[in-house]
């Protein structure tokens, strides 16, 4: 999909509100707010197009606009930063695990401690059919899990163990995979994101990590702390064995 300067500066901007706020904007408040050098009129002109390429949507209570999905898959395809992790945190993640290496209630432990704090999201683990989660508290940090559905939804899930091993086996891929919103196909998440990736865990043979949020989440840092936590198993491994 190709965008102009002028349509992917607007849409950067509606995004970063969304991920704000959980909000929709309007073209007068992203004036106020950004450098666009352009109209209300044009910013109106300009997020009728976003809509009609299926980027920008809004509800029938407000004149903003909110990103879609297909807009937040676009953001992290092209626009997003991946390396763009504190260093701290990569040490932390390495000394963690490293540290903990030959036991696997330590491993455990330190990894859904550790991805819980930085990711401010739910963690879990699944050991072939066994699922492990940590940090629901975080959930209801964010506004939309302030909806008991939702929340109920999330739980239902965690505790079954065929669902969840299956929907991650079904995406998994050789890096991170990521699920936003309505990518999920469960009712329910359309306001959440999913991002797991597949581990190496002694003898297991079908193990993952990954992390359940708000679709606002900071998908930079979560997508590299997957990605340090899988490196950091896979260089551990020789004190496993």
């Amino acid at each position: 999909m190709e965008l102009t300067e002028r349509q992917k500066a607007i849409l950067m901007a509606v995004i970063n509100e969304f991920m704000e706020e959980a909000s929709e904007v309007g073209s007068l408040a992203l004036l106020e707010k950004y450098n666009l050098g352009v109209s209300s009129a044009t910013v109106r002109n300009e997020m009728v197009k976003l809509m009609r390429l299926g980027l920008l949507e809004k509800s029938h209570i407000s004149s903003g606009r909110l990103p879609t999905d297909q807009a937040l898959r676009l953001y992290v395809t092209k626009f997003l930063d991946r390396n763009s992790l504190n260093p701290l945190i990569t040490v932390e993640i390495r000394q963690g695990i490293f540290r903990e290496r030959f036991s696997k209630d330590s491993v455990t432990k330190a990894i859904l401690g550790i991805l819980a704090k930085e990711t401010e999201s739910l963690v879990f683990l699944i050991l072939d059919n066994d699922i492990r989660g940590y940090g629901y508290s975080n959930l209801l940090k964010y506004e939309e899990f302030k909806d008991i559905e939702a929340i109920k939804t999330i739980f239902n899930i965690l505790e079954d163990d065929i669902f969840l091993p299956n929907l991650v086996e079904k995406y998994a891929s050789s890096e991170v995979s990521l699920l936003i919103g309505e990518e999920t196909g469960i009712e329910g998440l359309e306001n959440c994101a999913l991002a797991f990736t597949r581990i190496p865990f002694w003898e297991k043979e079908n193990s993952y990590v990954g992390v359940i949020g708000s679709k606002r989440m900071e998908y930079a840092k979560v997508i590299q702390s997957l990605k340090e936590v899988k490196n950091a198993l896979e260089n551990s491994m020789s004190g496993w064995r």
